[in-house]
């Protein structure tokens, strides 16, 4: 599995208007074949930062999502590009031993 976070921080007051605006994008991505979950948060703290959870089945479905039309339409006409303040962080890790969410152990 791949697991790939990115935060994404808006400029101030477009949180609602950047959700709305990548909603089709999330809808396509949620329907892709190997997409476990594509997921948008707020954060609690920083009302305009949103965290993008999703997770593939392997880096080969990954592959398939940026090469998917989609995504290339993402690429070529942004529509959450005007709410963006600034280059978005990610981090993608490569989980090959797991194949979804596991139980907190501490739990």
């Amino acid at each position: 599995m791949i697991l790939i976070t990115v935060k994404t921080k808006v400029k101030p007051g477009t949180a609602e208007e950047y959700l709305a605006a990548n909603r089709p994008f999330l809808e396509a991505t949620r329907r892709e074949p190997g997409n476990k979950w594509f997921e948008q948060y707020r954060s609690v703290d920083e009302p305009d930062t949103i965290l993008t959870s999703e997770a593939f089945d392997d880096a080969a479905a990954g592959e398939a999502h940026v090469n998917s039309e989609h995504f290339q339409e993402f690429l070529a006409n942004p529509a959450t590009k005007p709410f963006v303040a600034e280059t978005p962080d990610i981090i993608y890790v490569d989980v090959p031993d797991q194949d979804g969410w596991g139980r907190m152990a501490e739990f």
